[in-house]
């Protein structure tokens, strides 16, 4: 038992000696999948839980430079009613890939960062109701997968072992995933803990 958590913390510093850190980022979206609107007679009600979590891999370059590729996790949730008896209920996760070049300003315990990139999206494990009973219209399926720019701003914190990382992060989607009813607009703040 005691084992893994020595060959963790072995791995750890040998990936931080070496300019690589690994770590997990978790934090709050400001905006849901789906925004909530009302198009003919077919009303959306986004019924997310607003959270996003995955892992985290940093490598440093020269010149403060540093590639930061992420796998957010994000479920989501939402009703399309099409009638007053007629609710259909849509349900999956979004996972995001970003990758992004960061530049550090400054040395020492506390750098702000920016950075920028792109992030690859695509919603998973929908209900089937997402596929089989809205087929054309407001509210169907039109893209399960797409590449989007996305743009960060943040700050780094070393403390002992870890480094902590704040960040406001803003990807405009490039594709609607339901016809009139999706937020292209996705920005949230991420907190991280890198090693």
């Amino acid at each position: 038992m005691l084992k893994f958590p020595l060959l963790t913390m072995l791995a750890a510093g040998v990936a931080a000696a070496q300019g690589i850190s690994v770590g997990v980022i978790g934090g709050a979206p400001f905006s849901d999948v789906a925004k909530s609107s009302v198009v003919g007679a077919v009303q959306s009600i986004p019924k997310s839980n607003n959270f996003t979590v995955g892992p985290a891999l940093q490598v440093n370059l020269p010149l403060s430079l540093r590639i930061e590729l992420d796998a957010l996790f994000r479920p989501y949730d939402l009703d399309l009613t099409l009638s007053p008896l007629n609710t259909v209920k849509i349900s999956g996760q979004q996972w995001r890939f970003p990758a992004m070049l960061q530049y550090r300003f400054s040395d020492g315990r506390i750098r702000p960062f920016i950075g920028a990139g792109v992030s690859f999206g695509h919603l998973s494990g929908l209900s089937s109701g997402a596929k089989t009973l809205i087929t054309s219209g407001p509210g169907q399926l039109l893209h399960q997968s797409d590449a989007s720019p996305v743009i960060g701003v943040g700050l780094d914190v070393k403390v002992p072992l870890i480094r902590v990382s704040g960040e406001f992060r803003y990807t405009r989607q490039s594709v609607s995933n339901f016809s009139q009813f999706s937020n292209l607009n996705q920005a949230e703040f991420l907190l991280g803990i890198h090693f």
